[in-house]
């Protein structure tokens, strides 16, 4: 049964979902606005179990947690393609991320695909089936929405049940399904999903090349920003952009002044630059971190050989495997495992253990234990 058009009536929802949804798996997909808003806009959230489909409004004023309860309970195989922002949205929504998530984008990794493939394009390999793509750009707080807007949105889930039953049995004939499931849980316990400003300043791209004085300043101007976005509920760069970090920080290394640039939006500058004042006044910096000399991002000399002789090795077994390198052997975890060992590091144990040669491990890296 697929239902076009778009539920908007409580109790034509809880009928839906109570009555129709029977199975123990169900596809889910969620359309929201973050165009100009720090916390995304829930819109409309794409339901299936394989035969049943509908697209159920989230603007209403309505308790979806209590509506959603049964649906996102433990006893059901929740199937995402790509999950990070949904499950964001349903963090939102429901206060606590589901249990027993199956991302397919996330398995297809393990199968060959190429890293972060798309849904249609994944649909139209294994499938060979189309999905019309014209209603991306759609804005989906819009209402009425069209027939077409809302066939676009069913399409999203409407396959995912069965490229979920095809990915499943390509990873449990290939022996990977242990794989999958050990790094899937590794990434969603990896995510903080609740707003976090601590450490707001590691998303500045150019943080580690600045002055030591002028990049502690940059970093109290970052976690104030993250502050002020979520307070306000506005996009970061709404509320100053990170050039502007830079030049806010080091003008005022030279002359122990706030200027924030005047922007059209009606944010109060005046007020802003008063409060970034006062972080930093208030702020006891430590100054053996900050004064210390700035390490390159790029490890030099031996520590470069090592890195790169690991990323290969890593990257013609995951070749090997049909795994994506992206998902077995990260350069984030090469480098931090060769700047600082660890027995416990994911790069050598669990699901990783079983693929590689430690002993050929130990042996790219002795020089740096010499």
């Amino acid at each position: 049964m697929q239902i076009n058009k778009l539920l908007t009536e409580k109790k034509e929802i809880e009928n839906f979902l109570q009555s129709k949804l029977k199975s123990d798996q169900i596809a889910v997909d969620i359309e929201f606005m973050r165009r100009n808003t720090f916390f995304p806009e829930p819109c409309v959230i794409q339901i299936s179990d394989g035969k049943n489909h509908a697209c159920i409004d989230l603007t209403l004023d309505l308790n979806y947690k209590k509506i959603f309860q049964e649906i996102f309970s433990e006893n059901k195989i929740i199937i995402m393609h790509s999950c990070r922002q949904d499950l964001e949205i349903l963090n939102l929504i429901l206060g606590y991320i589901p249990k027993n998530i199956f991302d397919t984008q996330f398995a297809a990794s393990f199968l060959g695909y190429k890293y972060q493939i798309g849904y249609a394009e994944i649909i139209k390999l294994i499938f060979d089936v189309d999905i019309d793509k014209t209603e991306k750009m759609t804005n989906w707080k819009k209402r009425p929405l069209s027939s077409e807007q809302i066939l676009y949105a069913l399409n999203d889930v409407i396959y995912l049940n069965k490229l979920h039953n095809n990915l499943y049995n390509e990873l449990k004939k290939t022996n990977k399904l242990e794989y999958f499931f050990e790094e899937f849980k590794n990434y969603i316990e990896d995510i903080e999903w609740d707003p976090s400003s601590e450490f707001a300043w590691k998303r500045l791209k150019s943080i580690n090349k600045l002055d030591p004085k002028v990049r502690s300043i940059a970093k109290i101007i970052s976690v104030w920003r993250e502050k002020k976005a979520i307070e306000l509920n506005l996009p970061r760069n709404w509320v100053l952009l990170e050039k502007d970090i830079i030049e806010v920080s080091k003008k005022f290394n030279e002359d122990n002044v706030i200027n924030l640039p005047i922007k059209k939006n009606s944010l109060n500058i005046e007020k802003f630059s008063i409060e970034i004042e006062d972080e930093i006044k208030n702020f006891s910096l430590d100054k053996k971190s900050d004064t210390k000399k700035n390490k390159k991002n790029k490890p030099q000399g031996e520590y470069k050989k090592v890195v790169d002789e690991l990323y290969e090795y890593y990257k013609n077994i995951s070749i090997k495997n049909k795994i994506s390198y992206q998902i077995f052997s990260p350069k984030k975890m090469i480098l931090n495992y060769v700047k600082n060992p660890n027995k416990e590091s994911k790069l050598i144990n669990g699901w990783r253990k079983k693929l590689i040669d430690t002993k050929k491990i130990s042996l790219i890296t002795k020089s740096l234990s010499d």
